[in-house]
Parts: structure tokens; sequence; C-alpha cells
């Protein structure tokens, strides 16, 4: 059964459209709890027609979504997809999934109070995405399960 829970999608890279089509597929949230930003175009065309709520901007996004998943192959790619919306994540859980990427990391470039769960994704030998799940202190025990679900549904979780 779908997570009744807002998530809003943000990044760069294959992995960000990957991303929302496999928690679509795997109904994981219902469409219309799925934020996107118009200017992500790799993923409005992806998931076009699929119900999913788009958003002008990213903070628009941001705003709607109880947990703000943010996706990119690299770190510095990460930091430039924080920086615009690091004002308005206090109180919402981030779920960052970049290769490199610690919850130290994510920290450092987001407001005070926002939760973290920092994901590393790598290709293994065998060629499937996997990752392991990195909770910030204070992570909610509640949250563990759907925020693993986000993450498991693109790669396997180590």
């Amino acid at each position: 059964m779908a997570h009744k829970i807002r998530v809003a999608f943000l990044g760069e890279g294959e992995m960000l459209p990957a991303a929302v089509v496999a928690v679509l597929d795997k109904n994981i949230l219902p469409p219309e709890n799925i934020f996107l930003s118009e200017k992500d175009k790799a993923v409005h065309e992806a998931v076009a027609g699929s119900g999913v709520v788009f958003c002008p901007d990213d903070m628009n996004t941001v705003v709607k979504g109880e947990i703000v998943v943010v996706c990119a192959p690299k770190k510095s790619e990460l930091s430039a997809a924080l920086s615009p919306i690091s004002g308005c994540t206090r109180g919402r859980i981030v779920i960052a999934m970049c290769p490199g990427a610690d919850c130290a990391y994510v920290a450092d470039r987001v407001s005070r109070g926002t939760t973290i769960l920092a994901a590393q994704p790598e290709m293994s030998e065998d060629g499937i995405l996997t990752a392991e799940l990195e909770y910030a202190p204070g992570f909610p025990s509640y949250m563990r399960g759907p925020c693993a679900e986000i993450v498991g549904s693109i790669c396997e979780l180590r």
C-alpha cells in the first residue's frame, strides 16, 4: 500500500527520473503526493501524465513535501541543488542520494532542524545500484521504513 506522505524530488542526473519512476512503479507513493519542479525536464518527460504534481520551481516544490529527495551524481552537484533550498528544509527530512555525501556533508548545506538520511549509491560489480543508509542522530524511527522504501525503490540496500 502506498504511503500517504508528501515527497518532493529534486536534483541532477539520471538518478532523479529513475527514482521517481521507480517510486511510482512500485506504488510506494501515490502520484498526487509526489512533487516535482517543472525545470527538471528529464523527469517531466519520464512521468508526464502520471498524476504527479509539477511546481514552478525548486522552492515551491520543497515546501510541498514532508520529505525532500535530492539526487545528484557528484557532491558538487548536490551542493548546487541544496544551496537555493537550504533556507526551507527546517522541519523536513532530506534524503540525499549522492555518492560520497554523508550526513555531515549534507548538514553543512541545509538549515538547522533538518533531519537527514544520506544514501551513497554505487554500482556493484554485477551492475546493480546499491546503497547504504546513514541516518542522522534523532532521525524519527517511524519514518525509517518509508524513507528506506523510497531509496530501496532504485537501489538495493546494503
